[in-house]
């Protein structure tokens, strides 16, 4: 069931985009409740019969097509450049994958921390961990506390559930960030 789930978030998420529609647009076209929608977008809930039928009609689509899992090329090629754009006045970046694995998910970032700027992280949620890999420049990462200084070529994992912290030393750092999140146990409309 799960796998339907995440492939009916993945599908109403890309239909809605393609469509140029946010989420109030595509809940007053439909008819279902935003919150529903965002719900689903999530995959944080097992929508009704109703629901589905209601959305798949939105975009002229069956409802086994909503909830299929796309085929998948057995190499996926994201180029420099695209991704979720993330940026902010003391980094710019992009979000290059977001996807469940297991009984979690995980999200990778590329970024870049701009020299002179420090951004602090509020926790991501019980259990979240970041995995940093320093492509150029320092920075230094970690808990409020327990920062530690990386340079190009280092690794570094520490737990994202509470609040951390990011600097850039002597200049810009460009980073890889693998964060990685325990998945909600139950899902509920």
């Amino acid at each position: 069931m799960t796998n339907h789930v995440d492939a009916l978030a993945d599908n109403v998420r890309r239909l809605r985009e393609a469509h140029g529609l946010s989420l109030s647009q595509l809940s007053e076209r439909s008819g279902v409740a935003k919150a529903t929608l965002f719900k689903v977008e999530r995959g944080r809930t097992n929508p009704t019969l109703d629901t589905l039928i209601a959305i798949a009609e939105t975009f002229d689509v069956s409802v086994p097509t909503l909830i299929a899992a796309p085929p998948r090329a057995d190499v996926e090629v994201l180029r420099d450049g695209e991704g979720v754009d993330i940026s902010d006045d003391s980094s710019f970046g992009r979000v290059l994958r977001s996807q469940v694995i297991g009984a979690g998910s995980l999200e990778i970032h590329a970024q870049t921390f701009l020299d002179g700027k420090a951004e602090t992280s509020a926790s991501h949620g019980s259990g979240a961990r970041e995995h940093v890999f320093v492509r150029n420049g320092s920075i230094r990462v970690g808990p409020v506390g327990q920062e530690q200084v990386l340079h190009a070529g280092d690794y570094a994992t520490y737990p994202a559930d509470r609040a951390h912290r990011w600097q850039a030393v002597d200049g810009d750092a460009s980073i890889w960030i693998v964060h990685t999140f325990p998945r909600a146990a139950a899902f509920a409309e």
